[in-house]
């Protein structure tokens, strides 16, 4: 499967896939989250009824990060020669972002059987742990995912090493995605992970269906059209 023996192919076909269906488990885990409250009292509440939705929802946004890390590595290995300094630094946003999005996942977890607890006890654990510092680290640590993204998105539109709109999918993407958690905005996330689906998937397609050599030595987007203020 996905030519195991040959690592070269193993990885761009790993890349490719991981690229397609992380934001793909994202938006569906976006899409089935029950409402986002800044009150605690009122997300306990909605936790406590709808504990199953919660579950699941969690359950997709932690496969997508699983499956964004691998996503993450393929576009800066498409930027390992041209714009290699957005690679590295939108790489190492990405994968630093999604490290505290997995933990804050984890934490969500909890908050998940804090809904089968007594509602006023339990509002009150969840209003303390939103709002102690340590806590609030791996809030804004998670802000770096959507600045990687820019980044990369940066990076591949420069090195034209994609179709120009998909790179900018990736950088708009990226931004509403940051604003959406600022926001805790439901709606916003939802559009945040289908914009990065439509670009970061075409990225994923193309680097599915390319040669191991183009994948190697990435080169340039036949399609490209340059944007202003973009060079």
């Amino acid at each position: 499967m996905f030519g195991m023996a040959d690592a070269h192919h193993f990885r761009k076909m790993v890349a490719g896939f991981c690229m397609m269906f992380a934001p793909l488990f994202a938006l569906v885990g976006f899409i089935v989250h029950p409402a986002a409250h800044t009150n605690e009292s009122a997300q306990v509440t909605t936790v406590a009824g709808h504990m199953d939705a919660w579950y699941l929802s969690h359950l997709l946004l932690f496969i997508s990060v699983v499956l964004a890390v691998p996503a993450a590595l393929g576009l800066m290995h498409m930027l390992r020669e041209r714009e290699v300094a957005y690679g590295h630094i939108g790489g190492g946003f990405a994968l630093f972002g999604l490290m505290t999005i997995a933990a804050l996942i984890g934490m969500d977890m909890v908050t998940w059987q804090m809904g089968a607890g007594a509602h006023g006890e339990m509002a009150s654990l969840l209003h303390r742990v939103n709002h102690t510092t340590g806590t609030m680290a791996f809030f804004y640590g998670s802000l770096l995912f959507g600045l990687g993204y820019v980044a990369l998105g940066i990076g591949l539109y420069s090195a034209r090493a994609a179709a120009s709109w998909s790179a900018v999918c990736l950088i708009v993407g990226g931004i509403v995605l940051d604003v959406s958690f600022i926001a805790t905005s439901l709606p916003m996330a939802i559009v945040a992970a289908a914009i990065i689906l439509v670009g970061q998937g075409a990225v994923g397609r193309m680097v599915w269906r390319e040669s191991d050599d183009e994948w190697e030595r990435t080169p340039e987007y036949a399609g490209f059209r340059a944007l202003p203020g973009l060079r």
